[in-house]
C-alpha cells in the first residue's frame, strides 16, 4: 500500500496561507504576475499517480510568498491564464481524479478546451476496482445486488425462517430491500425512474426557442461530463474505463445531451441530471442531444448521434448506472461556473471603487496599509485596500496628499469621504475571504469520489457512506451569492452618489453634459440599478434552509447545491447588470469631472486677472491678491451647490454671489472712484466669457478623436480604454443638445454587459491591478 502523506496540517496550514495577506511593496503589473503565479501554481505539486487520503488543493490555491498580490487577484489570474492556454495553444487536460482545477473545468466547459483521461495514473486504479467488485457480486451490495433508496417500515419486519409461507405477514419490498442478480437490469432500472425530468416534447419547440429555459445550459452539462470522468478516474467506483472514454469522446466531438434544469435536490448526488447523461451514452432512443453538423448545432436523438459520430453506445456493467448518476458533477459545474465569473465581479467591484474615487476626486489616503495593514489586518480587507491603492497610482484625479489647514480654512467642507468610499475595503473585504473560502472547497469538490458505495481496493472493504451530499457545494454558494449581494450594495450606492449632484462635488445632475433642464440623463438608470439591488438582495437569501424530506423521506436531508448554485449563477447575471450601470456612469462622471478640470485650468487665471485689470487701481498689490484667493474659492464653492441649474443661469448666479466679496474688498480702498459700474461690468462680462469657454471645452472635447481624461487617470485607464475605445461606449451629450436621437442608452449598457459576461473584459480587469 502507498504511503499517504498528512494532508490535514497542510491543508489548515493552507487555510491560514490564503487569508494572510501580504506586507510588501507593491510592484508593477507583468513582473508581480510572473513573480507571484509561480510559487502560487508549484505548490502541492505532488504525484499526481499516487493517491491522497485527501485530494491536494488545486494548485491555483496554493499560498502566496511576501511579494505576491492579492491571493483572491491571484486564483482569479489563475482561471484567466487557464482561458488564455486554450484560445493560444493546443493545452490538454489530463484527468486523473486528483489535479483538476477550476479553470479547467471553464475550459472544457465554455472553449472547449482539449481533454483526455491520463492511462498511466488512473488505468490500473480503475480496472482493479471493476475487478475488485466482481468478487464481490454474490454479496449483498448497495446498487449492485439490491435496489436503490427508501425502505418501507413493514419490510423492516424480520421473518422467522422456519414460519409458514401462509403465516408470513404481507410485505411488500420496496426499494433498497430488493435484491436480484440481473445486474444490467437494474442498472436500467435506476436510469428508468430518474429520467423523469421536464424538457420540449418536439424539436420544433428547441427550433423556437420555448422549452429552453428548463433545460441546463450546454456548458454545464459538458463541465457536468468532465467532472464526473474525473471522479470516476479515482478508482473507487467500479465504472470501466471504456464508459469514461466515451464520456471524453462526447467532449471531445462536442455531443452534448439536452437535461433538464430543475428536478435535483443534490442528495444522492444530481441523479436526474446524470441519468440523462448516462441515458445519452447508452444510446436511450429518447434523450436528445445537440451536437454539431458541418459547424452548426443540431438537436437530435441520442441513437442517431452515437451513429453520426461512430461511436459504439455503452452497455452498463455492475453499478456502472449507479456510478454515473450518484454524485455531485452536476451541481460542482453549475457551481464552479458561477464562481468563476463571480471571481472577476469580485475585481470589477474594486475597479469600480477606484474609479469612483477618482470621478469623485476622492482620497486615496482611504486605502493607506497603515489603516489596514497595522491597525486591522483582516486579510480581505488589507488585499481590497491593496487592489484600489494600486489602482490609484498616478491618478491626478484622486487626492494622494492632503495638506494640513486650519480648522476656519475649510469650513463647510467634507474632511473624508462618505462610507461607500471611504469604507469600501472593509465592506467588501469579508466578501473576498468568502469567495476564496468557496473556491477551496469547489476545488476539493473536483477532486472527490462522490460515489455510494465506495470501494476501497486496498484494503478490500466496500464502504456505505454519503459523499454524494453536495453540502459542500451548497456552502460554497451560499458564501458566494451573500458576497454578490455585498458587492452589488457597495455598487449601488457609489453609483447613486454619482449621479446625486447634492452628493458627487461638483458633477452635473444625472450627470448631464449639457443643461439639465432638458437632460435627465442617468434617471433612467438610477431607477434601474435600484431594481437590480433590489433583486439581487432577495437572491442572497440561502437556499439551504428550505431543505425538504424527500424519497420516502430517506432523503431526509439533502443539500438543494444544484439550485443553489444555480441562484448564483442568476445573482452573477443581476450583478452584472447593476455593475455594467455603474461603469457607465463612472465613465461619464470622469468625461466630466476631466471638462471640469480643463475649465479650472483655464479659468482661475483668467478670472484673477480679469479682477487685477479690473480693480488693481482701486486695491493695493497686497489687498488684490488676498481679493482673488477669496473670490475664486467663494465662487467654486457656490457652483458646486448649482449643478442643477442650466449653464447661462449658473454664472450669472454664481458672478453675483461674489459680489459682496467685492464689496467688501473695494470699501478699504483710499480711491474716490465709484466702485459699482466696474462691478456690475466685471460680473456681466465674467459670466459671458464663462460661458463661452465652458461651450468651447466642451465642443472640443466631444470633437476630439482621442481620450483625453486618460491624462488625468491611475491604472483605471486600461479599463477606461476598454469601454470607450474596444466597445465603443463614448460619453453621451445627450439627443436634446445634438438635435436627433442618438442610440439608447440603454444600448451603451447592454454592451459593457455582454464583454462582462463573455470574459472579454477580464484580462484588462487583471492587468491594471498586477
Amino acid at each position: 500500500m502507498p504511503m499517504i502523506p498528512n494532508t490535514n496540517a497542510m491543508q489548515s496550514g493552507v487555510a491560514s496561507d490564503l487569508l494572510t495577506s501580504e506586507r510588501a511593496p507593491e510592484k508593477s503589473g507583468a513582473a508581480l504576475l510572473t513573480q507571484s503565479l509561480t510559487p502560487v501554481l508549484s505548490a502541492f505539486q505532488l504525484d499526481s499517480h499516487t493517491p491522497q487520503a485527501t485530494p491536494p488543493l488545486s494548485p491555483s490555491l496554493a499560498p502566496t510568498n511576501p511579494t505576491s498580490p492579492a491571493v483572491q487577484l491571484v486564483l482569479a489570474a489563475d482561471l484567466l491564464a487557464r482561458d488564455s492556454d486554450v484560445t493560444t495553444s493546443e493545452a490538454t487536460i489530463k484527468l486523473n481524479g486528483y489535479r483538476l482545477t477550476l479553470g479547467e473545468v471553464v475550459a472544457a466547459s465554455r472553449r472547449h478546451a482539449n481533454v483526455t483521461i491520463d492511462y498511466e495514473a488512473a488505468e490500473k486504479r480503475i480496472k482493479d476496482s471493476v475487478d475488485f467488485l466482481k468478487s464481490k457480486l454474490v454479496t449483498s451490495v448497495y446498487g449492485v445486488t439490491t435496489g436503490f433508496g427508501g425502505v418501507s417500515l413493514l419490510a423492516r419486519f424480520s421473518i422467522p425462517p422456519k414460519m409458514e409461507k401462509s403465516d408470513q405477514p404481507s410485505v411488500t419490498p420496496q426499494s433498497a430491500d430488493t435484491r436480484t442478480q440481473d445486474h444490467l437490469a437494474l442498472q436500467i432500472s435506476l436510469l428508468e425512474h430518474q429520467l423523469c425530468g421536464v424538457l420540449p416534447t418536439s424539436f420544433d419547440q428547441f427550433a423556437l426557442g420555448r422549452g429552453l429555459e428548463n433545460t441546463l445550459p450546454l456548458e454545464v452539462v459538458r463541465g457536468a461530463m468532465l467532472i464526473r470522468v474525473n471522479s470516476l478516474t479515482r478508482g473507487h467506483s467500479a465504472v470501466r474505463i471504456e464508459v469514461l472514454e466515451t464520456l471524453v469522446k462526447f467532449l471531445e466531438q462536442d455531443i452534448t445531451p439536452v437535461v433538464p434544469l430543475r428536478g435535483s435536490i443534490s442528495a444522492s448526488g444530481d441523479l436526474s441530471p446524470l441519468s440523462y447523461i448516462a441515458g445519452a451514452i447508452t444510446g436511450h432512443p429518447d434523450i436528445k442531444v445537440v451536437t454539431c453538423i458541418n459547424g452548426k448545432p443540431e438537436i437530435m436523438f441520442a441513437p442517431d448521434a452515437l451513429k453520426l459520430h461512430n461511436i459504439e453506445k455503452v452497455v452498463l456493467g455492475p453499478k456502472e448506472g449507479l456510478g454515473l448518476v450518484n454524485g455531485t458533477a452536476v451541481s460542482a459545474s453549475m457551481a464552479t461556473m458561477a464562481l468563476n465569473d463571480s471571481h472577476f465581479l469580485a475585481l470589477l467591484s474594486q475597479a469600480l471603487t477606484a474609479m469612483t474615487v477618482e470621478a469623485m476626486v476622492g482620497h486615496a489616503g482611504s486605502f493607506d496599509p497603515f489603516i489596514h495593514d497595522v491597525c486591522r489586518p483582516h486579510p480581505g480587507q488589507v488585499q481590497v485596500a491593496r487592489n484600489i491603492r494600486t489602482m490609484l497610482s498616478g491618478s491626478k484625479l484622486a487626492v494622494h496628499h492632503e495638506e494640513e489647514v486650519r480648522a476656519d480654512e475649510d469650513e463647510g467642507v467634507l474632511r473624508q469621504d462618505r462610507y461607500p468610499l471611504r469604507c469600501s475595503a472593509q465592506f467588501v473585504g469579508p466578501a473576498v475571504e468568502d469567495i476564496i473560502v468557496a473556491h477551496r472547497s469547489l476545488a476539493i469538490e473536483l477532486n472527490s469520489t462522490t460515489d455510494n458505495p465506495l470501494l476501497d481496493v486496498e484494503n478490500g472493504m466496500i464502504h456505505h457512506g454519503g459523499n454524494f451530499q453536495a453540502m459542500s457545494v451548497t456552502a460554497a454558494m451560499e458564501k458566494t451569492r451573500l458576497a454578490l449581494q455585498w458587492f452589488g450594495k457597495g455598487s449601488y450606492t457609489q453609483m447613486t452618489e454619482l449621479v446625486n449632484c447634492s452628493m458627487n462635488r461638483g458633477l452635473p445632475s444625472c450627470l448631464a453634459a449639457e443643461d439639465p433642464s432638458t437632460s435627465y440623463h442617468t434617471k433612467g438608470l438610477d431607477i434601474a440599478a435600484a431594481a437590480y439591488t433590489s433583486e439581487l438582495g432577495f437572491l442572497a437569501n440561502p437556499v439551504s434552509t428550505h431543505v425538504q424530506p424527500a424519497e420516502m423521506s430517506n432523503q431526509a436531508i439533502n443539500s438543494l447545491a444544484l439550485i443553489s448554485a444555480r441562484k448564483t449563477a442568476e445573482a452573477n447575471d443581476v450583478l452584472t447588470l447593476l455593475m455594467s450601470t455603474h461603469l457607465y456612469c463612472a465613465l461619464q462622471a470622469l468625461d466630466l469631472r476631466y471638462l471640469e478640470f480643463t475649465f479650472r485650468e483655464r479659468f482661475n487665471p483668467m478670472i484673477l486677472e480679469s479682477l487685477r485689470s479690473t480693480f488693481g487701481g482701486l486695491l493695493d498689490e497686497k489687498t488684490a491678491k488676498v481679493l482673488g484667493v477669496k473670490v475664486v474659492g467663494a465662487m467654486w464653492r457656490r457652483l458646486e451647490t448649482t449643478t442643477s441649474v442650466d449653464l447661462v443661469s449658473r454664472w450669472v448666479d454664481a458672478y453675483n454671489h461674489v459680489t459682496s466679496i467685492l464689496v467688501e474688498a473695494l470699501m478699504t480702498s483710499s480711491s474716490t472712484e465709484n466702485p459699482l459700474p466696474k462691478i456690475s461690468e466685471w460680473k456681466k462680462t465674467g459670466a459671458e466669457q464663462a460661458v463661452t469657454l465652458t461651450r468651447e471645452i466642451r465642443d472640443s472635447y466631444w470633437s476630439a478623436t482621442s481620450y483625453p481624461t486618460t491624462q488625468y487617470l491611475g491604472r483605471s485607464k486600461a479599463l477606461y480604454l476598454f469601454v470607450r475605445e474596444i466597445l465603443g461606449v463614448n460619453a453621451r451629450r445627450g439627443d436634446v443638445f445634438l438635435g436627433k436621437q442618438e442610440a439608447t442608452i440603454g444600448l451603451s449598457v447592454s454592451k459593457i454587459y455582454e464583454a462582462i459576461k463573455s470574459g472579454r473584459i477580464n484580462k484588462t480587469l487583471v492587468e491594471m491591478m498586477m
